[in-house]
């Protein structure tokens, strides 16, 4: 495999048309349930204040079937990344449906958690499915299986080098294809599914996303640079009780056996914050862009709320069998709780919230090359050198380098 074939660089580019079509469509469909549970619904029902809870009831008793007649489906990111990593392929049989079902009712049903776990499993299965019909060596299709994985990173946050970051984040050691050559063709899918993804996009209903390119007018402070470390330290903290949080959630409800029990509380959960704010459902993507434009109008008190709870949630649901991603939520409270950190400054803000998240999503994230590429296309262009800085710094082995040099200076 030292050198690419054009019929190898034509199987990537059509694996990364194939993922662009089912993300598109995978997230239309989800848009579309939220729309009928979340809209459609209430509005012909009479003023039902509780309407979240019982959502969140009639998800969790879905979420708590599926968990115990079929499976623990969708598996998370984590699980389907360890099996590519395992086996260089995701299994689809008796399998793929599941996953889908899964993914569908978690999503729909207000979980606090993003798609992008749940379209591992569902493009690496499909993928796989493809590449079997393949004539082609076992080690190629592997790849091809591991090309479709990073070309759906790019597709869903909209940014075309998040499969390089992936690629650049990822030890080498094993690889099957030279490095620059595995790059090249991380673009050329990442590329070959965003190009799809929009084009079918375009054709269907679908809400504007946070992700894209964004160069405003910045009004620059040295106060800004003086915040810098301060802000750095501060998102990685609440990064930490990000990730804090699933942990002790797991223990909490580590006793509980029934999983429909499990999956009832996780709904009842997601529906009482509902009835809080709207903010704690859902992924937090689209809510990102209304709250950021409406900041002034909510209270710092409410503002606090979410940046501590959302997290919880999404620990809640992740440990009571509602399983999904954690980028997209993470994105979001570590938004809303740097617009709380900077409340009190007065000065332009916009800076230190993007670095606060830089900080706090490459704890949670724990790859600093794909949480830059990430953020590239959330927060103005120029802060971009800020976000690889702060995104280095965070994943820095603090702790050993700091061991080393006090056992060198004694």
């Amino acid at each position: 495999m030292k050198k690419l074939s054009l019929i190898y660089i034509f199987y990537t580019l059509l694996i990364g048309a194939f993922v662009g079509v089912v993300a598109a469509l995978f997230i239309a469909l989800i848009e579309f349930s939220i729309h009928i549970i979340w809209q459609e619904v209430p509005a012909i029902l009479p003023d039902f204040s509780f309407y979240p809870v019982i959502v969140g009831l009639v998800g969790g008793l879905l979420v708590g079937l599926i968990q115990t007649k079929v499976g623990a489906f969708p598996y998370t990111l984590h699980e389907n990344m360890a099996e590519i990593k395992k086996t260089g392929r995701v299994e689809y049989k008796n399998r793929l449906l599941f996953t889908i079902l899964a993914a569908w009712v978690v999503l729909s049903f207000g979980a606090s958690l993003g798609p992008e776990a749940a379209l591992v499993g569902i493009i690496g299965g499909l993928v796989t499915w493809l590449v079997d019909h393949i004539k082609m060596d076992i080690q190629r299709k592997e790849t091809l299986v591991n090309l479709g994985i990073l070309g759906m990173l790019s597709v869903v946050f909209l940014a075309p080098f998040n499969g390089i970051a992936e690629d650049l984040d990822q030890d080498y050691q094993n690889q099957k294809l030279p490095r620059w050559s595995k790059l090249c063709l991380s673009l050329l899918v990442s590329l070959s599914g965003l190009a799809t993804f929009i084009l079918v996009k375009g054709l269907l209903p679908l809400e504007k996303g946070v992700f894209s390119i964004r160069v405003p007018e910045i009004s620059w402070s040295w106060l800004n640079l003086a915040y810098f470390l301060p802000i750095i330290i501060l998102g990685s903290l609440f990064g930490i009780y990000f990730l804090f949080l699933q942990k002790a959630v797991q223990k909490v409800f580590q006793p509980i056996q029934n999983k429909i029990l499990l999956a009832l509380i996780g709904g009842v959960c997601i529906g009482l914050l509902g009835m809080v704010s709207h903010y704690f459902l859902f992924s937090g993507e689209h809510q990102l862009i209304e709250i950021t434009k409406e900041i002034g109008d909510y209270s710092f008190w409410l503002l606090l709320a979410l940046g501590l709870f959302k997290p919880l949630l999404v620990a809640i649901c992740l440990n009571t069998g509602w399983k999904g991603g954690m980028i997209f939520p993470a994105i979001f409270a570590s938004g809303v709780m740097g617009y709380v950190i900077t409340w009190a400054l007065d000065i332009h803000v916009g800076f230190l919230v993007t670095v606060f998240v830089a900080a706090s999503c490459t704890k949670v994230v724990g790859r600093p090359f794909l949480t830059s590429s990430i953020l590239l296309f959330v927060f103005p262009l120029q802060f971009f050198p800020f976000i690889l800085i702060t995104a280095f710094l965070v994943s820095l082995d603090w702790k050993n380098w700091l061991t080393k040099n006090l056992l060198k200076s004694s």
